[in-house]
């Protein structure tokens, strides 16, 4: 199936290309036709100073070679070609350097056409690499290339002397108009057949320009009648297929940035992503801290409790809040990395679990800190949903109670409400300022005269409401204090329920 769809679309691309080179070839063709017949009126030939006009768009041909030099620089920095420039050095040394030379002069001497053929045939050996650049060449040899045949053009100008004219004839005449031909229609050919290849219409462009440029010196060397200096047919021809080149490397250029802002835009949505995670992950590590340090502030001051060999209902009752509290902690160490699993339960048991077992552990263990803590349940309570959960809850409560309420009688009780368990932890502190109960239970926002992080209430919300439950605070008189409310689903009464204490 992918297949078919994968040869499908190459029929539709090959199809695509081949009309838009149709039409390519098409408008051209009739475009140069125009210029030849315009160049070729005799009105048009009165009208402008044949040398003058010649010079002018001759300075335009070198002006619009310039810049697809400059274009192709670019386009080979963006996209990582260095075919490019290659393109760039035989454009900047055939229009910066060969047509300006050319400007009002005309080769008379052996040196002078000797120095044009190395000039001529130096650009066409860039164009033939730019069509495959040598990869250990990269993108700086096209110009010692260009350097070379320079300096080879300028010794031949200097060093030869006029050889007569047998010599000359010979050097100016069949081998420079083969070296144009040849090597003018060769690399034009070539860009086309590259450019039909890769199925890259900007490309087809630049080798039509080519083409252009190799049916101009086709012109000129069949023309043995009209005057070069004089007919505006090679020149105009030649300012037509160097635009050309010049759009296709536009083109190259803007898609190559359209590609660069695609590539930025993804590296920015991935880096977006990643400082997301990170961010995620710093929060599930602080909430994991957080957990962790109130599991591990129940537990301090109890081993020499437990070291003391007696025996006993009380001391069996430490010893199993203590094995409760750090099979608790031990879930939350084993807990995933996503930020989004780590408050969730390990399992919601169906059959619940006995609340009062849960809530006397964690009683026992501030008890034997020295807490002036109560508990008051019914033993038969049970609750749904993982009792660890609940007791991460009650732990969290408990820590904000010993933060905000130190030393004073803490009561713990629990008593069923409908389908609901309802468990309170009460302290006889100052108690939350007036318009406080909704805000505390919000990331981040704690008493930075007490301390803490922010974390604990917010934490214990979410696990209460990943449970069905719900968490309130609220101020309660007489005696004044904190009143935390949680609120988890209740199981039904003929279910057997689990004890609530890990093992």
């Amino acid at each position: 199936m992918a297949t078919g769809v994968t040869s499908a679309f190459g029929r539709l691309r090959r199809a695509r290309f081949t009309a838009r080179l149709s039409v390519d070839l098409g408008a051209l063709t009739a475009l140069c036709a125009g210029v030849v017949v315009l160049a070729s009126a005799a009105r048009l030939q009165g009208w402008l100073p044949p040398d003058t006009t010649v010079d002018v768009l001759t300075l335009v041909a070198a002006a619009v070679g310039a810049g697809a030099a400059l274009l192709a620089l670019i386009g080979a920095r963006l996209i990582g070609d260095p075919r490019l420039a290659w393109l760039a050095a035989a454009l900047v040394l055939y229009c910066v350097v060969v047509l300006p030379w050319t400007l009002g002069s005309t080769a008379t001497t052996t040196g002078e056409r000797l120095s044009r053929l190395v000039a001529y045939g130096t650009a066409l050996v860039l164009l033939a690499f730019a069509l495959r650049a040598p990869r250990r060449m990269g993108n700086w040899g096209g110009w010692v290339i260009m350097l070379g045949g320079g300096l080879a053009s300028l010794l031949a100008l200097l060093f030869f002397p006029d050889l007569g004219a047998p010599a000359t004839a010979v050097v100016g005449g069949p081998v420079n108009g083969t070296v144009l031909i040849v090597g003018w229609i060769g690399a034009a050919v070539l860009a086309v057949l590259d450019a039909a290849r890769r199925q890259s219409a900007p490309r087809l462009r630049v080798g039509l320009g080519l083409v252009i440029l190799a049916v101009a010196q086709l012109y000129r060397v069949a023309n043995v009648v009209r005057d070069p200096a004089t007919d505006l047919i090679f020149p105009a021809l030649r300012v037509i297929g160097l635009v050309v080149v010049l759009v296709g490397l536009m083109q190259i250029v803007g898609r190559g940035l359209r590609n660069l802002q695609e590539r930025n835009f993804v590296q920015q949505e991935e880096l977006a992503v990643a400082a997301l995670h990170m961010e995620r992950a710093a929060m599930h590590s602080a909430e994991r801290n957080h957990e962790l340090r109130n599991g591990l502030a129940g537990l301090a001051g109890i081993t020499h409790l437990l070291s003391v060999d007696t025996s006993g209902t009380e001391h069996d009752r430490l010893r199993r809040a203590v094995l409760s509290e750090l099979g608790r902690l031990r879930r939350i160490l084993d807990s995933s990395v996503d930020p989004d699993d780590v408050l969730e339960s390990v399992g919601e048991p169906a059959d619940g679990y006995l609340v009062e077992p849960m809530l006397a552990g964690l009683v026992t263990l501030r008890k034997a800190r020295g807490w002036d803590i109560t508990l008051d349940t019914p033993p038969g309570l049970r609750a749904g949903g993982d009792s660890a959960v609940a007791a991460q809850i009650v732990t969290n409560l408990l820590a904000n109670c010993e933060r905000h309420a130190a030393g004073t009688r803490i009561q713990v009780r629990a008593f069923p409400e409908g389908d609901r368990v309802v468990i309170e932890v009460r302290d006889r502190g100052p108690g939350l300022p007036p318009g406080r109960e909704g805000i505390v239970l919000v990331r981040g926002v704690h008493d930075s005269q007490k301390g803490g992080s922010g974390l604990g209430l917010h934490i214990s919300r979410e696990l209460a409401e990943g449970q069905g439950g719900s968490l309130s605070l609220h101020t309660a008189e007489d005696p004044r204090g904190c009143v935390a409310r949680l609120e988890v689903p209740a199981v039904a009464a003929e279910i057997p329920a689990t004890d609530g204490i890990a093992r």
